[in-house]
């Protein structure tokens, strides 16, 4: 019986140099790109050697030590300030991190999933006892609704690397973020609006000041102002909660509304039903559309094909990873990084032309 061979042994630098007939000094300044920054001037002849030993050998350099010759340990954090899990929480979320994931993967770098240390009053945190828990990785993408706004300041004055998905304005603080162009999106739903016919659109708006509904907000003041005496629109502030959706929209379907536009998905489906509930038809007899895809509960508006426009939350989490990746290597540059990314658009099965349009 044939003995089984030993382990290959893994090739070393020093094995590369013996090969190529070089210092290992030489074939560290090849491997990590350094030029003379160590010491040592590589010719284009001794690399081309150097290289030809690597590939005969299949030398692999060392992750670790070529994370700690850069100042690196080659991770990237995500931290989340909601939970992600169960499914339908994530759901929303999914998309994100897809994209984050796919271009951490094209900087070769490690992924790390932070769920956050929590406060006396149970909400996550990034600082527990006055520590930043984000500094095992070289930067973070930051994600979620319920952010704390001072310690995304004080991350900011800290000068940690960090990327917001969605656009944040703080006091004293600019923050880098990848984020939806929702102004634009909310203009161009508007006018698609009025384009079938519809001269009485009404939204109903919830109350948060959030960024993102603040950019809807600039949005549809927008279509109004551009649309002038073309088209009636008015704001109402509703709950969000489908009973109070439920009291508002008898009223306004008196009034000769015959679009309704909601913040997000869910609260478009309780239009739906309140609709329905007074013998309406959608679309047929009231168009309805929405300014998010967001919904907490799938199976609350699974009935209803939405129109709506969608969040491009795959580009928005890559792009959040590259601004990231150009902070790290460009560390003298403060100056925030930031991208505003083109919504997409859900035709759906709830907006059409309003009847004798």
């Amino acid at each position: 019986m044939k003995a089984p061979e030993r382990p290959r042994k893994r090739p070393t630098q020093a094995d590369v140099a013996r090969l190529a007939s070089v210092s290992p000094a030489v074939v560290s300044a090849v491997v990590n790109g350094r030029g003379g920054a160590n010491g040592v001037r590589v010719g284009d002849r001794t690399a081309a050697r150097v290289e030809e030993a690597i590939r005969q050998l299949g030398y692999v350099p060392n992750v670790a030590a070529r994370s700690l010759a850069r100042g690196r340990n080659g991770i990237i954090g995500v931290f989340t300030y909601e939970a992600l899990f169960p499914l339908q929480a994530m759901s929303y979320y999914h998309p994100f991190l897809v994209g984050v994931e796919e271009a951490v993967e094209e900087l070769d770098c490690h992924l790390l999933l932070f769920t956050g240390s929590h406060t006396d009053d149970r909400r996550r945190s990034i600082y527990k006892n006055g520590t930043n828990s984000l500094q095992v990785a070289d930067g973070s993408v930051l994600i979620g609704q319920s952010e704390d706004r001072a310690e995304l300041a004080e991350l900011v004055r800290d000068g940690y690397p960090a990327v917001f998905i969605g656009r944040r304005e703080l006091p004293g603080a600019e923050v880098s973020y990848a984020a939806a162009d929702y102004a634009t999106a909310t203009r161009e739903l508007v006018e698609r609006i009025s384009g079938l016919g519809h001269r009485r659109v009404a939204r109903l708006r919830g109350g948060s000041d959030h960024e993102s509904i603040l950019d809807r907000d600039a949005g549809f003041a927008a279509a109004r102002d551009q649309l002038g005496d073309r088209v009636d629109t008015t704001e109402v502030f509703v709950p969000p909660r489908a009973e109070s959706i439920a009291a508002v929209v008898p009223g306004l379907v008196e009034q000769g509304y015959t679009c309704l536009v909601t913040d997000d998905r869910e609260r478009a489906g309780d239009v739906c039903a309140a609709a329905t509930a007074l013998g309406l038809s959608v679309p047929r007899d009231l168009s309805v559309a929405a300014l998010s895809e967001y919904v907490y509960v799938d199976n609350s508006v699974e009935r209803w094909d939405i129109t709506t426009i969608t969040t491009p939350g795959r580009e928005m989490g890559a792009e959040a990873v590259r601004l990231l990746a150009d902070l790290l290597d460009n560390p003298a540059d403060a100056t925030p990084r930031r991208v505003v990314i083109d919504c997409g658009f859900h035709a759906g099965a709830t907006l059409t032309a309003p009847q004798g349009a």
